[in-house]
């Protein structure tokens, strides 16, 4: 379940990116957000709102650093309720919604707190020297979107860990998709120097019109990782507490792996490439049946 850019320019959408929950949940899964309960789409929406607004500030690429940092200021004080604090910015709007939410379930509020760490570090760093620098940050963004998302859905402790590795690999795959726009806009390259590297590649391959065979073995690099963390994840769904969402998460699984085909057969240099319906189609019967069965 992964989130995606927030409001704002072509180019700042472009540059965006982030696990899809909210409205875009609906868009990367969507037969599985199609059969979620109403009130846990909602609250997803809320998750995909929070991201969103994040990746708004942190992947503009006109914002002056210092207006970006007073504006991830506020988001901080709306996450730790402070006194008399009225949210004039869309994403201290969206941290106190989110707090609220949390604090209805009695959900731990620490989440939220470190995807501000991983957004602030964002704005100030634009690269990652090894897979390990990329995975810390990976735990920091995605992994707490995974974990609120499963503990809303009421998913027992023991599938945390499952749930963190599936939301890190979705996230790894909207690296690879948005690789170019973060280069082109942001000067930002999150995938490891350390592949490029072993791949006889370059960072700067990523202006180019099409991917060179060293780039393409650096981006199959990362859909190999996200295929060994979807693999880890495996399970997740057998860990909520309905059939209903059992199914939408093996549904969400299964286009999560369609979508992970897609993109190892595809250039990015030349556009996102999405599973197309079949794919999809497949996808979804396949995780039905698994989640009927569970």
């Amino acid at each position: 379940m992964s989130a995606a850019p927030g409001p704002g320019s072509g180019a700042q959408s472009a540059a965006g990116h982030g696990p899809d929950i909210g409205a875009n949940g609906a868009s990367l899964f969507p037969a599985a957000f199609r059969i979620l309960p109403a009130e846990l789409a909602d609250s997803y929406r809320i998750l995909g709102d929070y991201a969103g607004a994040l990746r708004a500030i942190a992947d503009h690429p006109a914002l002056e650093r210092a207006r970006k940092e007073a504006r991830l200021k506020a988001v901080a004080r709306a996450i730790e309720g402070a006194d008399g604090f009225e949210a004039e910015d869309a994403a201290a709007r969206a941290a106190l919604t989110l707090r609220h939410l949390l604090q209805s379930r009695d959900l731990d509020i620490r989440d939220p707190w470190q995807m501000l760490q991983a957004v602030g570090q964002d704005i100030r760093k634009t690269a990652y020297p090894d897979w390990s620098d990329l995975l810390a940050w990976c735990r920091f963004w995605a992994a707490p979107l995974g974990r609120m998302a499963f503990s809303l859905a009421g998913g027992s402790e023991a599938g945390l860990g499952r749930a963190e590795s599936f939301a890190i690999a979705v996230e790894l795959l909207h690296l690879v998709e948005q690789a170019p726009a973060q280069h082109k806009w942001l000067g930002r390259v999150y995938l490891p120097a350390r592949w490029f590297k072993e791949a006889e590649s370059d960072a700067s391959e990523l202006a180019g019109a099409r991917a060179t065979a060293g780039l393409n073995r650096v981006f199959a690099r990362a859909i190999d990782e996200a295929g060994r963390l979807l693999a880890a994840s495996g399970g997740l769904h057998r860990h909520l507490p309905t059939r209903r969402l059992r199914v939408a998460m093996a549904i969400a699984q299964g286009e999560a792996h369609a979508w992970a085909r897609s993109l190892a057969g595809a250039d990015p240099l030349r556009g996102a490439k999405r599973p197309d319906r079949t794919a999809r189609l497949m996808a979804s019967v396949v995780g039905a049946l698994r989640g009927l069965a569970s």
